[in-house]
């Protein structure tokens, strides 16, 4: 026997891509529950919960924290120009998304007016960039970015939302990015996608049940934040992931990792 065939018979057989799957998935579980449960301490408070600008600067400090101890413990993986390109353009394509759907918000949500609530099952088209950009870029801060400026061209075409759609797309887009840190940024398919999803439906039900709907009873609040996980879920996590394996298909995103392993999308 040759020396490489005794190495390749010693080493036995090659570790699976999806041996780590299971408790990388629980650790983005772990998030998710973990902001669950400060939405629902938000919720629950008496007095309304706090301040817009206390709410968000919170947020952005718990959350930012989170996504820096995944950005310094993952891999690291420098951004080349080209993705800097394409995640440019993923946020200018979904900013267009956004206003499309600005435009169609009133009369859709005003058809679920009879338990209001219900509205959060739309949320998840505002949340998609951020699970689109993660998983086409497959870098460090792609979500955060694509969803950031994703919500500037919303904001800079005009809506009923003002500068407020800003800092929504920022904390959607942390949302989404720590969950994708906690995955120490290896898992790209449809079990990413979906807990990055939820991460930025939970974002959006607390601040949503917090600042636009504070007159909500607890039970309705918790019906809002349930249905903008699943908003979340659904449209932005499973409908981003479809989104990304067609343009992978397609052969557009070619000089990505994304574009050249579509089937492990």
């Amino acid at each position: 026997m040759s020396t490489a065939e005794k190495s390749l018979h010693t080493a036995g057989p090659a570790p699976s891509r999806r041996a780590g799957l299971l408790p990388t998935a629980a650790a983005g579980l772990a998030v998710v529950v973990l902001a669950a449960l400060l939405w629902w301490r938000v919720a629950a408070s008496p007095d309304g919960g706090p301040t817009a600008g206390a709410l968000v600067g919170v947020l952005t400090l718990v959350l930012g924290l989170l996504a820096l101890v995944g950005w310094r413990t993952a891999p690291r993986r420098s951004w080349r120009v080209v993705d800097i390109v394409v995640a440019a353009v993923l946020g200018v394509a979904m900013g267009l998304v956004f206003t499309v759907w600005n435009l169609g918000w009133a009369p859709v949500s005003g058809a679920l007016a009879f338990f209001p609530p219900a509205s959060a099952l739309l949320v998840g088209v505002w949340l998609s960039a951020g699970v689109v950009g993660g998983l086409v870029v497959r870098k460090p801060g792609a979500a955060l970015f694509v969803e950031l400026v994703a919500a500037v061209v919303s904001a800079l075409v005009g809506n009923q939302w003002g500068f407020a759609t800003v800092w929504y797309g920022l904390l959607q887009g942390l949302g989404a990015e720590v969950v994708l840190a906690v995955l120490l940024y290896r898992q790209w398919g449809v079990v990413a996608a979906v807990e990055a999803g939820a991460g930025a439906g939970v974002v959006v039900g607390i601040l949503d049940t917090t600042l636009y709907y504070p007159e909500f009873v607890l039970g309705w609040k918790v019906a809002y934040g349930a249905f903008a996980v699943v908003s979340g879920i659904v449209i932005a996590g499973l409908g981003g992931w479809a989104l990304t394996r067609a343009l992978a298909r397609t052969g557009a995103l070619a000089p990505l990792a994304s574009g050249r392993g579509a089937e492990r999308v």
